[in-house]
């Protein structure tokens, strides 16, 4: 594949496909709308989220950040370096007492091993 040159001014698809060799992928493989989704989440609320580092780990989360749809996590217990994204409407958020309601159990972030977050 051949490297593109440096565009100045306005990017455009179809010149920069063209450059480079390259297909685009076609818009039905893509499984998120067409239309964002609403985000009514607020920084400081609480949700259960999966931990990104262990995705078979559920642990609370609270949103320190909003872009658009999406929204930045931090794992109760960790710090700004393990922050990550989430869109709103992700399978990998979910509201609190879910993972209760479900049969699941909360678990401390990886690497947080006597975490006293999650009580009975």
């Amino acid at each position: 594949m051949k490297k593109p040159v440096p565009q100045k001014g306005h990017f455009s698809w179809e010149k920069y496909l063209k450059e480079t060799g390259a297909v685009a992928a076609p818009a039905q493989y893509f499984k998120q709308s067409t239309e964002p989704p609403e985000n009514e989440f607020k920084a400081g609320m609480k949700l259960e989220a999966q931990d990104p580092r262990n995705t078979t780990s559920t642990c609370i989360a609270t949103v320190v950040g909003l872009t658009g749809s999406r929204l930045r996590l931090r794992l109760d217990g960790s710090d700004n370096k393990n922050d990550f994204w989430r869109l709103v409407d992700s399978a990998e958020i979910q509201p609190i007492g879910n993972c209760e309601k479900n049969g699941g159990m909360l678990q401390p972030p990886l690497g947080e091993e006597n975490s006293t977050l999650i009580s009975s």
